[in-house]
């Protein structure tokens, strides 16, 4: 028995996205899943955690969409300019690439979080709104 689930949910699970009602309230019920999931595995040895990433532009295909555009929009900005907005947003004025997400996958699902289950990391930056609490 045994194993370990990750879920890849959103900062928008904790934090509403303006605009993005939609997807925002579909982020938070994948977080809740993953702890009702969590609960429900336990006994079983099952450990499920989940990863909150904001704003991965780099080799995502959502922002390969109408949804780049959309959201550049809704922040009165021009889609090329998404990147250094997100990035300025973040308390640590860094963007998130596609590693990050992975490393903070690789360590949940690793024996270095063996005893973690139920959990969310954020890989966003910073950003206060979406601060766990």
């Amino acid at each position: 028995m045994g194993g370990s689930l990750i879920f890849v949910a959103s900062k928008n699970s904790v934090a509403a996205g303006k605009n993005a009602a939609a997807y925002s309230a579909a982020k938070a019920a994948e977080l809740h899943l993953a702890r009702c999931l969590a609960e429900e595995g336990g006994a079983a040895g099952i450990r499920v955690n989940s990863v909150l990433p904001d704003a991965v532009l780099q080799g995502s295909s959502i922002w390969n969409s109408s949804w780049r555009q959309a959201r550049a929009a809704g922040y009165g900005i021009k889609p090329e300019e998404l990147d250094e907005f997100y990035r300025q947003r973040t308390t640590l004025k860094v963007n998130v690439y596609p590693e990050h997400v992975a490393e903070a996958i690789s360590f949940l699902a690793g024996p270095r979080a063996s005893r973690t289950t139920g959990g969310a990391i954020t890989v966003d930056g910073g950003v206060a709104t979406a601060y766990v609490r």
